[in-house]
């Protein structure tokens, strides 16, 4: 993995990777050491002790960063959790069960706002943009540091004892000190505003309560999932050095595979159901677990729902939950989140240890299959909890993206829930705009220039209500209305002005597309502009740029030049030129096959790369398709160029004859060996019989392209 040369960021990953390589390995030595000295019926009570001390701990740090900020206070928590370590692994022979109770409070309390205070360090370092660049970065190396804490814990309880575990702990946390100092810059930015009160922000957003409530029981499913679990553990390992060697396995194989599906799932899934369905992924998999294990009892059933469970919260569930804060302001989102993820969650886990408390004095046998019906009937109540968030999280975004209070841009949306808000909001906004625009005083004696200082003014609102009041074209507002084309927010109003000029501005449209300099995604935009114009300048400009060094500039003048030739045929492509492009592009691309790895197996980071592989394949084949129908027939090229993609040899072997016959012989030898190995020696049919032979086989290739789920469109 390619890491940017930024100093800042080589820091934050490496702080990560230590950060979690400490989580895994403390989580090992905490289970183990207190294990070995108490009985597991002690759990229940710890836990319920640890959550009050994790509360009390999220309620000082909260007005601790408020006060002093993060750069600073966050790596001191490291530092201090380095010396605990050191006194606990001196007082532990001396004092074994005071000292194991403390380091279960210590990890769990402190850990936990260790944990959120990195990712609130990391959020103010990086800015917005960078942050979306860096943070799959970032979690990645965290993703390794808790492999190598798991195997790192596992060798050392092996060739020394479980207690010299605290003397790594100590040396993780120290160099994760040394790691955030370094990363915090040199003069901290100013301290935060005081953030609105809690009942404050879950009055503006209501569904925060449920969001709450379904944390909670989440987290009362997940605690009495691990105290089945630990017990059995200590069933079967003893209390001896095996008990911390299995634990650090367990939790080191968890973060691998939770790694490998936030990576191959997690992101399609989000994109395709929405946070709400995403976040349910969870508890309908631990309600359904759970049933299993009260079905057929045993360890290895009851560890793999552990591990379920354990895997699908750092994956499905940690990616939907973090969207359900995007319609706050960030000093909102500081004080809230905090308290749901750390006060929330520790309050179901001390409510999960007072009901085990009171299960377990029942037979072992009747205490396990209640807190199992127990896990299921709380999931099952988190999932139908998390189903109706969806409805109240769009309610809130729709009203925060029309006050204008929530900004998000289409390309911002990760799922299709919030885009579609967006995409939805857009005409009340534009409304808004235009009503905005009605209002504004025309203050400067030229209204040119109070048109293009709105245009300038870097507020959407007020540029897009200018572009609306737009009835006639100056040629000094024309280079502003071309700049905010690369502006998600306006670029839908500019498009709407300047496509009414396109005739009268076309040689400045074709400077702009010409211009590497200019912004790429004004660039990109210029082309749909273009093909609405009837002059030749339109279409000389967008010939020249079939040559251009980005792809999606290529692409996009390709389709506005065929869009060109639909509307107006008298305009002619010179067929030796665009044969010369169409072999330079096959020059430049690889395998065009899209099944070229038929064996691969769908899963992790291998099928991610496959998938944006075929992607890219299938975006170079309407290139290369759409160029070809410039100088030839795009009906039958397009429809020769979709039976490539079929499977069916037959069909591949129609079309191939048909572009044989139209293509030069330099050409087709290229294609065909990227489709499908060496060419063929060339056939003796006339253009006109291979044309026939193509439309003859149309109905099979049309049927075979649908069953397929090719969109095929009419002939």
């Amino acid at each position: 993995m390619k890491i940017a040369p930024s100093p800042m960021v080589r820091q934050a990953v490496l702080a990560a990777g230590l950060m979690m390589a400490w989580q895994v390995a403390a989580k090992a030595t905490r289970d183990s050491l207190f294990l070995s000295v108490f009985e597991p019926s002690a759990l229940p009570a710890m836990t319920g002790a640890a959550a009050v001390c994790s509360i009390l701990m999220a309620l000082l740090s909260m007005k601790l960063l408020r006060r002093f900020g993060p750069f600073r206070l966050i790596p001191l928590g490291y530092a201090v959790g380095g010396v605990l370590h050191a006194a606990e692994w001196i007082l532990l022979p001396s004092f074994p069960r005071p000292v194991a109770a403390l380091i279960y409070v210590h990890v769990i309390a402190l850990g936990s706002v260790l944990l959120s205070g990195f990712w609130a360090l990391a959020n103010e370092r990086f800015d917005p943009r960078e942050a979306r660049r860096q943070f799959g970065h970032i979690t990645a190396f965290g993703t390794l540091g808790s492999l190598a804490g798991g195997l790192l814990a596992e060798r050392v309880a092996s060739l020394a004892s479980s207690r010299d575990l605290l003397l790594l702990l100590a040396v993780l946390q120290v160099v994760c000190f040394v790691a955030l100092f370094r990363f915090a810059p040199a003069k901290p930015k100013q301290k935060a505003q005081e953030a609105p009160s809690i009942p404050d922000v879950i009055s503006g957003a209501p569904y925060l309560a449920g969001l709450a409530a379904f944390v909670l029981l989440a987290a009362m499913s997940a605690a009495s999932l691990d105290y089945l679990f630990k017990v059995q553990a200590a069933s079967a390992f003893g209390r001896t050095a095996a008990l911390s060697r299995f634990f650090a396995l367990f939790y080191a194989g968890t973060s691998v595979v939770t790694f490998a599906l936030q990576a191959g799932v997690s992101r399609f899934w989000l994109k395709r159901f929405g946070p709400g369905k995403t976040v349910a992924v969870l508890p309908v998999a631990v309600t359904g677990a759970s049933l299993i294990s009260l079905l057929v009892p045993g360890a290895i059933v009851l560890m793999i729902t552990r591990g379920l469970e354990q895997l699908l919260r750092g994956s499905l569930y940690r990616s939907g939950y973090e969207l359900f804060y995007t319609p706050m302001p960030a000093a909102e989102k500081r004080s809230v989140k905090s308290m749901i993820d750390i006060g929330a969650e520790r309050l179901g886990d001390g409510l999960a240890a007072a009901t085990i408390q009171l299960m377990i004095v029942l037979p072992a046998a009747v205490s396990s299959r209640l807190i199992l019906g127990m896990t299921a009937v709380l999931s099952a109540l988190a999932a139908w909890l998390a189903f109706r968030l969806d409805r109240a999280y769009i309610g809130v975004l729709e009203k925060g993206l029309e006050n204008h209070t929530v900004t998000i841009t289409p390309d911002d949306a990760e799922d299709f829930v919030t885009k579609s808000i967006v995409l939805k909001t857009m005409p009340l906004v534009t409304a808004a705009m235009r009503r905005a625009g009605e209002t504004v005083a025309a203050a400067p004696a030229d209204p040119i220039v109070q048109k293009l200082a709105e245009l300038r003014s870097g507020n959407a609102v007020r540029a897009c209500a200018a572009l609306l009041r737009i009835d006639s074209l100056d040629p000094i507002l024309v280079p502003q209305m071309i700049q905010l084309l690369g502006r998600d927010e306006t670029a839908r109003s500019a498009y709407a002005v300047l496509g009414k000029f396109a005739d009268r501005i076309t040689g400045q449209l074709v400077d702009t597309l010409a211009d590497p300099s200019v912004d790429f995604k004004i660039r990109k935009r210029i082309p749909k502009i273009l093909a609405a114009c009837k002059q030749g300048p339109a279409w000389d400009g967008l010939h020249r740029q079939l040559r251009d060094e980005r792809f999606e500039i290529r692409l996009r003048c390709a389709r506005a030049l065929e869009q060109i030739l639909q509307s107006h045929p008298e305009c002619q492509a010179d067929r030796d030129t665009i044969f010369e492009l169409v072999g330079i592009e096959l020059s430049s691309s690889g395998d065009l096959r899209q099944d070229s790895q038929p064996g691969s197996a769908p899963g992790g980071q291998h099928h991610m790369v496959q998938e944006v592989l075929r992607e890219r394949t299938s975006k170079r084949l309407t290139y290369i398709s759409t160029l070809l129908g410039l100088v030839l027939p795009p009906q039958s090229v397009r429809l020769a160029f979709r039976a490539l993609r079929t499977e069916d040899v037959k069909l591949r072997g129609v079309a191939l004859e048909y572009l044989d016959s139209v293509l030069p012989h330099s050409l087709r030898e290229q294609l065909s060996s990227r489709m499908e190995g060496p060419a063929p020696p060339r056939g003796a049919l006339r253009p006109e019989e291979a044309l026939a032979n193509l439309l003859e086989s149309s109905p099979s290739i049309v049927a075979r392209l649908e069953e397929m789920g090719f969109d095929v469109p009419e002939q």
